[in-house]
């Protein structure tokens, strides 16, 4: 998802979006753009957002195209997706107002209007971070929004389950605090944590570079590989699969109904952030250049030209996202 080497833990340049069909996105023919607008020249470090995939994807508000510092991509295709933008966040997506739930998640409360510095997406959830308490907002009752004390204060990172279940993960010294997660924490993952990830399970990776994985999920995925025991140094959990990234390689495990294990050539060096999707997987290289593999039907492995220019941050979700 977050977090930007675990995967970031979405969006197209401004306007409207052009309706390519869904055929010629798996084909290559057409990828993601916005109606009447050309995109920018390779600008690394401008904070614009570019996005692909889905043509019905909701594009990119004005806002995305220039000072944003964090993206996250939400759960369901085409829904929501948030950004971070001089503190603020702002939530854009094809969301149904008539719809009670929807028009909850679409009101960003206020106090994620300010200093916040970390956001997630998580389901029918959103989160952000701000002076180290979590807040957090959607869902259907406001009593489902009540967080553990723990989560309150000193808390240093977010991320969010985008898949099945609706969760959030919040690590606070060293440890993780796990919230509206249907199976517990492991005693493991409770000190000594740096980093994790969560979709429909949930992955922590230890400052001794070990993977440690829990959730309601295929067995296939539960089972760390022995090459993810040592020196992985960030982790990004996909759709029944996982990612880990090992001295600048993907290492990949779980289903593979899709060709989410067959990790490419592009992706097995100099890779600095990996992020895994529903039936796609997104690395970013040393070099700035963009790699994607598994299945192309929203037209994820249709790379544009531009999302090849030094990107700061990747997401990869229904959509792929970069920021430059």
């Amino acid at each position: 998802m977050r977090t930007v080497a675990v995967g970031v833990p979405a969006a197209v340049l401004g306007g409207t979006v052009s309706l390519v069909s869904p055929a010629e996105a798996r084909s290559g023919t057409g990828s993601m753009a916005t109606g009447g607008y050309e995109p920018p020249v390779c600008a690394p470090g401008s904070g614009t957002i570019i996005q692909w995939g889905p043509y019905n994807a909701p594009a990119v508000p004005e806002a995305g195209l220039s000072g944003v510092t964090a993206i996250s991509d939400g759960a369901c295709a085409n829904l929501y997706n948030l950004m971070l933008k001089d503190g603020r966040v702002t939530l854009w997506g094809n969301l149904n107002l008539n719809d009670r739930n929807q028009q909850r998640l679409s009101r960003v409360p206020v106090a994620a209007t300010k200093d916040v510095t970390a956001i997630a997406t998580g389901g029918s959830y959103a989160f952000a971070l701000r002076d180290g308490g979590v807040i957090v907002w959607g869902g259907t009752y406001d009593n489902q929004l009540s967080l553990p004390e723990a989560a309150k204060s000193g808390v240093t990172a977010i991320t969010g389950a985008n898949g099945g279940n609706s969760y959030g993960l919040f690590l606070k010294d060293g440890g993780v605090i796990q919230w509206n997660g249907y199976v517990a924490v492991p005693d493991e993952a409770k000190e000594g944590i740096v980093a994790m990830s969560a979709r429909k399970h949930a992955l922590a990776l230890r400052e001794d570079g070990r993977v440690i994985t829990w959730g309601p999920d295929l067995p296939a995925n539960l089972t760390v590989p022995a090459e993810a025991q040592s020196g992985v140094t960030a982790v990004s959990a996909g759709a029944g699969f996982s990612l880990a990234l090992k001295n600048g390689a993907v290492i990949a495990w779980g289903g593979n109904d899709y060709g989410q294990l067959e990790v490419p050539y592009e992706a097995q060096s100099d890779v600095v952030a990996i992020s895994a999707g529903v039936w796609a997987s997104m690395a970013l290289t040393a070099s700035g250049k963009i790699v994607t593999w598994a299945y192309n039907f929203y037209g994820q492995l249709d790379i544009p030209a531009e999302a090849h220019c030094g990107a700061s941050a990747i997401s990869c979700g229904y959509v792929c996202m970069v920021l430059l």
